[in-house]
């Protein structure tokens, strides 16, 4: 078979392709992101297995691609490819998942105290020759940290929430009796809002939860609460937000937006008071990294194999 690898995996160019070596196919391997359709056809010509990490796999791409079996998406997140086209013409799609729990769990916690004891300005400051004047922060013990999405990475953090001594809240389809055991408390997303002094979302992106956290969630929030988004950016209505921090009574971590980054100039967020933003880094380290480019070349291999594996649809 033939593999096309149409964008970077992250790792060193040899490292990746030693990985593969093991599957005994064909790859093409492209080290940047293809620019549009027309390019994504061209890389995937011939290839029976796609390989691709977050660039848009839309239906007319999809249709055109003859010999497609197989999109191995290098990433959790899968709603940016067509997941129906595929089904209809029985190509399997896997996904890589709980490959960056760890990863993104620090990082929001690292976002978190950031803001928290503005360290950005505190840096700044001793860099200009100023001393403490106006940089007080604050402690997230005893706080109440409300987790939107219990999933695995949910669960990494109200574990390390709870370690800092804070009182966690969770809001999700499913309860998890292993940290309700631990001390969270599940809760209606209404009072999880109106109780939290930092909110963290922790959900896929969906037709049901896509803008779940609008205008009228937002206002439930605390004077002086932080939201963080580490999950997808679609999650949250981008012109409420906006609207909310211009106000000043919120806060906001984002490392995912509507939109990839890097964010135009004209992007409504990049302007907006009481941010700290990362350009989609949550899952940015060389341990994730690894892990999921492991799992990538075992997901193909089953399916190579007959018995596909972390697939989100296939032929019935």
């Amino acid at each position: 078979m033939k593999i096309a690898v149409i964008e970077s995996l992250q790792l060193d160019r040899d490292y990746v392709l030693e990985q593969f070596d093991a599957l005994r196919c064909e790859v093409d391997y492209y080290d940047n992101k293809p620019e549009n359709d027309e390019e994504i056809i061209r890389r995937c010509s011939g290839a029976e297995i796609v390989v691709l990490v977050n660039t848009p796999l839309r239906r007319e791409v999809i249709e055109k691609l003859k010999n497609l079996k197989m999109v191995a998406v290098s990433f959790t997140g899968y709603d940016h490819v067509d997941i129906e086209a595929c089904g209809e013409r029985g190509i399997v799609v896997s996904n890589v998942p709980e490959y960056s729990t760890t990863s993104v769990a620090e990082l929001v916690f690292g976002m978190i105290i950031s803001l928290m004891r503005q360290i950005p300005q505190c840096d700044s400051a001793v860099r200009e020759g100023k001393g403490s004047t106006g940089l007080m922060g604050t402690e997230l013990m005893g706080k109440t940290m409300g987790v939107i999405g219990t999933g695995k990475i949910g669960k990494r953090v109200c574990e390390i929430a709870l370690c800092f001594g804070m009182r966690v809240l969770a809001y999700s389809r499913t309860e998890k009796e292993e940290i309700k055991s631990k001390g969270v408390r599940y809760t209606s997303l209404e009072e999880l809002l109106r109780e939290s002094d930092v909110v963290s979302i922790h959900l896929p992106l969906n037709r049901q939860t896509e803008k779940l956290i609008g205008e009228r969630e937002l206002s439930m929030m605390k004077s002086g609460a932080i939201l963080v988004n580490a999950a997808r950016g679609k999650i949250v209505d981008t012109t409420a937000l906006v609207k909310e921090l211009e106000r000043g009574r919120i806060y906001a971590c984002l490392d995912v937006f509507d939109i990839e980054p890097p964010l135009p100039e004209s992007h409504p967020v990049i302007k907006t008071k009481n941010t700290l933003l990362a350009p989609h880094v949550g899952y940015y380290t060389v341990e994730a990294l690894q892990r999921r480019l492991k799992v990538t070349v075992e997901n193909i291999k089953a399916f190579m194999e007959g018995k596909p594996v972390n697939v989100v649809t296939q032929k019935a």
